[in-house]
């Protein structure tokens, strides 16, 4: 197991056996994992917890991945969303990237390309931590006096 930063992820499918085998598997890499069956029951875990990145099925009944993504760009702007689907096309995926989507993977799921979007979505969704930026500003700037 590779050591990672403690990420709590958002897994929304409304193929239980898919959620519960993807769950173990993320789990057993150091994240902590919630589980939706649908989109609307998705956006309720949003209301309620606090998470890092959404990782969703494309077709689902009723909201699909895709809706599902518009709608979590709603309340939490910028929120990290990855996209899996069996029924995945070149178009699909363009399109998906190009309203912001981080990434687009295929079923079968590749566990390291699935390993490697989750880490850059949580390093590029990450707060920046080096304020040295806001210490040059005030050590130079005098004029606030």
């Amino acid at each position: 197991m590779i050591s990672r930063k403690p990420a709590h992820l958002l897994l929304v499918d409304d193929d239980p056996g898919l959620l519960k085998l993807l769950g173990m598997r993320l789990t057993s890499e150091g994240y902590s994992v919630v589980t939706a069956e649908s989109g609307q029951e998705g956006l309720r875990v949003l209301h309620r917890e606090k998470v890092d990145l959404v990782i969703s099925d494309l077709r689902m009944d009723e909201m699909d991945g895709m809706q599902l993504f518009t709608e979590i760009q709603k309340v939490q702007p910028g929120m990290p969303v990855i996209i899996l689907t069996a029924h995945g096309s070149i178009p699909d995926a363009v399109a998906a990237t190009q309203k912001g989507v981080f990434s687009f993977l295929t079923k079968p799921i590749d566990r390291d390309a699935l390993y490697k979007a989750i880490d850059e979505a949580l390093e590029q969704s990450a707060p920046a931590t080096d304020d040295s930026w806001r210490n040059a500003i005030f050590a130079t700037d005098d004029s606030w006096r």
